[in-house]
């Protein structure tokens, strides 16, 4: 992980293991390409060996939350005693849970010279309201993974736009001509959900919704925390328009979306995940792969579809199968790709800007 043709060194710091976390590779594209020597300093949380990766060896498999908290007091010791190792330039510090139990030290050592990216909400922000604040304050950047974030972060200027998706894919997207997938064309309606399988309480409503209503066909395509429930779910209820795929190879997603008219992004709005401002890695699938989408109304997905009208919203899931059909039928293939380029062309500005600004902290002296 070191390049010594600069003597810089930056520090990333990351609560779990490398292979839970794409969008750290973000990060280290772009110092592999200015030749910056980097450390990563990850929680080992599965047991797992990971190549060139300093780690904190602590499962966190049933534990209370007492002691997972005391496991992030060791964590947050152990990064202290690695950084003042090795003396660090700058730090890159991920989620606003590990901000906070690194404030105190971030402010005192490392003012302006930290960048904190935060992918999602969590209650430790309410719980600990100052030190947020604060640590966001002294940071030079915060990288945010949705706009709407700013909705229930502190006021700041130094927010910063960072998509959950890789610029490679974008890239290749936009130099290709894409042709027609020849989407709707043949019935049933297929409907795809595809990533971590872990929203019960919405994915239960959408497949109910459907339920053998055969001018639909719905698949799950992955695995996560609630599949087994589901599954089960859809047996008790005798719905027979339902597949379930399992885990998948991220290069395989293309190639299991070959048939897919819908990508099914319908998600909980709760209050605890603040779910009206998080962008799924789907919505970015839906536009790479010139795939319509599904989303909840009054969301940030919601308003990303209105603006580049690549996809469906709907107020509630008993709207879901009408919507469906009046989509197919005024659907406009050669328009629908335009709208999904224009809303890449778009992240990839958003992704420029996010390079610079890392550019900008590990370059400053």
């Amino acid at each position: 992980m070191n390049h010594q043709l600069n003597t810089m060194r930056i520090a990333l710091l990351f609560p779990n293991n490398l292979f839970t976390s794409p969008y750290l590779k973000y990060y280290t594209q772009i110092l592999e390409k200015d030749q910056i020597a980097f450390d990563l300093i990850i929680w080992d949380r599965h047991n797992k060996f990971e190549e060139g990766c300093i780690a904190f060896k602590s499962q966190d498999y049933k534990k209370s939350r007492i002691s997972k908290a005391l496991d992030f007091w060791k964590f947050r010791n152990f990064i202290k005693r690695e950084l003042k190792k090795r003396e660090y330039s700058r730090v890159i510090v991920f989620t606003g849970q590990l901000g906070i139990f690194l404030s105190t030290y971030l402010r005192k050592n490392y003012r302006g010279n930290y960048i904190l990216d935060i992918r999602d909400y969590s209650q430790p922000m309410h719980n600990f309201k100052s030190l947020f604040r604060k640590v966001i304050r002294s940071a030079k950047y915060v990288v945010i993974s949705s706009n709407a974030f700013k909705d229930w972060l502190p006021p700041s200027d130094n927010y910063v736009m960072g998509h959950n998706i890789d610029i490679d894919l974008i890239d290749k997207s936009l130099e290709k001509k894409a042709a027609p997938r020849g989407l709707f064309k043949i019935e049933p309606i297929h409907i795809d959900t595809i990533g971590q399988i872990k929203d019960f309480a919405s994915d239960k409503k959408f497949v109910f919704q459907l339920k053998n209503d055969f001018r639909f066909q719905m698949q799950f395509i992955g695995f996560g925390p609630t599949l087994s429930e589901l599954k089960a779910y859809a047996e008790q209820e005798g719905i027979e328009n339902i597949d379930f795929h399992g885990p998948y190879k991220k290069q395989e997603e293309e190639n299991l979306l070959r048939n897919t008219d819908v990508i099914n992004i319908l998600i909980s709005l709760k209050e605890y995940n603040k779910g009206t401002t998080l962008l799924s890695n789907r919505l970015y699938l839906s536009a790479l792969y010139n795939i319509p989408c599904l989303v909840k109304s009054e969301t940030e997905q919601s308003r990303i579809i209105h603006k580049y009208d690549f996809g469906i919203v709907v107020d509630d899931y008993k709207d879901v199968n009408q919507a469906l059909i009046d989509y197919r039928d005024s659907f406009d293939e050669t328009l629908f790709i335009d709208n999904c380029r224009n809303f890449l062309n778009d992240v990839k500005k958003d992704y420029t800007i996010f390079e610079n600004k890392v550019k900008a902290l590990i370059k400053e002296e």
